[in-house]
């Protein structure tokens, strides 16, 4: 399973979805928010399907605390696994991520490593990728490093009225309600940042009707469809989707026709569940 760039960005935000539901059980109608302060600790496993092949690659998200106050570090770690590890070089990828919670509750992006380590020809290759966000400037800086040698740092204006966090911070805000608490029918924009570009997440709950046409996910619990630029993410819908139980446990997601592959699935391992 070789991966362009923006296609393993977009498989590594799948994982995210997959992992980032805030617990609704018992309070379907108004959500259950969760300070950042409660997720601590999260450590879960996940596994990526394609087609007939299962596990070939898997997800690991943690969340901890730094000795800095208020600063939270959150990681990603993904890893082919079997036929995909041989033909991707051991490829893994890392995404770690440096959030300031505010006042208000809600979490801002100090900044955002993205580290790729694979093998080829015998030889270990690394590429790394540093995004600082500084808001009171109003700027992403945005510095790449290749095999030992940083490449000049850029920086790209931030769009005005618009306050974009990586992508993990996106999501532990999503689970501690900084837009809002995930009930049917809700409707998100989430502001990003990613390679020079500003693209925005849209983020909808399905109502129980919507819900109903999507057979490959169960009728109760809650699906959530986010919707990205094709154009940036290399998919032919746009879609991803992703299903949390009635315990408020996010099981699975699917990204809809990834260019090259079809459709992605990811889940929760069983023994997480």
């Amino acid at each position: 399973m070789i991966q362009r760039p923006r296609q393993a960005l977009l498989l590594s935000l799948l994982l995210l979805l997959v992992s980032s539901a805030p617990g609704y059980a018992g309070a379907k109608n108004d959500g259950i928010i969760k300070p950042i302060q409660e997720l601590v600790g999260e450590d879960y496993l996940y596994s990526i399907d394609f087609l007939f092949f299962t596990k070939l690659a898997e997800g690991e998200l943690r969340l901890s605390e730094t000795d800095l106050p208020n600063i939270y570090r959150a990681e990603l770690v993904g890893r082919t696994l079997g036929v995909a590890s041989w033909l991707t070089g051991d490829r893994t990828q890392t995404y770690s991520s440096l959030m300031k919670l505010a006042p208000d509750g809600s979490l801002l992006s100090v900044e955002h490593h993205a580290k790729i380590v694979k093998r080829k020809r015998g030889k270990w290759q690394n590429r790394v990728r540093y995004y600082r966000y500084d808001y009171e400037q109003g700027k992403v800086f945005d510095k790449k490093f290749r095999e030992g040698v940083f490449r000049p740092e850029k920086e790209y204006d931030i769009p005005e009225g618009q306050q974009p966090v990586d992508m993990l911070t996106a999501f532990y805000n999503l689970r501690v309600g900084t837009y809002g608490p995930l009930v049917r029918g809700a409707h998100f924009l989430i502001s990003t940042y990613a390679k020079g570009e500003f693209p925005t997440l849209e983020i909808n709950v399905l109502t129980f009707e919507q819900q109903a046409e999507y057979g490959y996910f169960p009728p109760q619990g809650l699906l959530v469809q986010v919707k990205v630029d094709p154009e940036v993410f290399e998919t032919g819908s746009g879609k991803l989707y992703i299903w949390f139980n009635d315990a408020g446990i996010l099981e699975r997601g699917i990204i809809e026709d990834l260019i090259g592959f079809g459709d992605i699935q990811g889940y929760l391992n069983e023994e997480d569940l």
